[in-house]
């Protein structure tokens, strides 16, 4: 395990940066002959702000001062956490690791969803009005920051490993980009991954406009704490072509404006109706969609 761990820490880098833009690539080229939503992707118009948000977001960080595998060789170093407390076994640290590390994933985003301050931050992510592989990095840069100490206090907690955190984040990269993919799959197939890993179309139903589905489907990664904690929801492939994505209250322009993304978490959404040729607009809650 030590010579794994050493491999890791020198190529884990190039190798996400490479498992990430390729898969980018490829499912990018799954979407031009076996996409699941008809709807025109509208590329020239929305992912400009995708991209600047992804360009944003990893500079920022790149420079956060801690990592979290840095911060687990500290918290191994002192001997703190459940599994470093009872001397787990190596391969037994790294899958309970694993677990509860996509656990927290998953808590936090239900939070993000359940709490309106978190929500203010996280709507920039369900604002976008198609789904494909530029919403997959779509977040506000506050948002990471907020998941930084969460995601460190879980380390803290349970001590867990430097190569369970390098492998999870690893598989989170990937599983990022195949679960916004605009892509059509077997539905036996589909019926099969949704046990265990989060599909597109499971994906698909948490970014709907319609507020019941959006609050579903918490996973990034494993599907199994929407099963345990009976927030998974099924639609159809009929179903899901025809669904309106996005936030219902703010599907026109403003969606695809960088600046204006930025500053959505200080800001209400204001719904623009056109009556009589005339402009009215009524502020909305933060809550009324997803």
């Amino acid at each position: 395990m030590d010579a794994f761990d050493a491999f890791l820490r020198v190529q884990i880098d190039p190798i996400t940066y490479v498992v990430f833009f390729g898969l980018l690539l490829f499912f990018g080229l799954m979407e031009t002959w076996a996409e699941r939503s008809p709807e025109p992707a509208r590329r020239a118009g929305r992912w400009p702000a995708n991209v600047g948000l992804t360009i944003l977001n990893i500079v920022i960080l790149g420079a956060l001062p801690v990592s979290g595998v840095v911060f687990a060789d500290g918290v191994r170093e002192a001997g703190m956490g459940l599994f470093n407390w009872v001397q787990a076994n190596p391969v037994a640290a790294l899958i309970g690791g694993f677990l509860v590390r996509s656990f927290t994933s998953w808590a936090t985003h239900l939070a993000m969803h359940k709490i309106p301050f978190l929500w203010r931050f996280h709507r920039v992510h369900h604002s976008d009005t198609f789904l494909d592989i530029s919403t997959t990095v779509r977040f506000h840069p506050i948002e990471f920051l907020i998941n930084l100490p969460i995601t460190l206090a879980t380390i803290a907690i349970f001590g867990i490993s430097p190569v369970t955190l390098m492998l999870y984040e690893l598989f989170d990269a990937g599983m990022n980009v195949f679960t916004h993919a605009n892509i059509r799959m077997p539905a036996w197939l589909d019926r099969t991954l949704r046990t265990m890993i989060v599909t597109p179309d499971m994906h698909r139903v948490h970014h709907s406009s319609y507020h019941p589905e959006t609050d579903s489907n918490y996973g990034a990664t494993l599907s199994i704490w929407d099963h345990v904690f009976r927030t998974h929801t099924f639609k159809e492939a009929d179903d899901l072509e025809e669904m309106e994505i996005g936030l219902r209250e703010l599907q026109d322009k403003r969606a695809n404006s960088l600046i204006w993304l930025l500053a959505l978490p200080f800001r209400p959404i204001r719904i623009k109706r056109w009556i009589l040729g005339n402009t009215i607009e009524s502020e909305t809650a933060q809550k009324d969609a997803a």
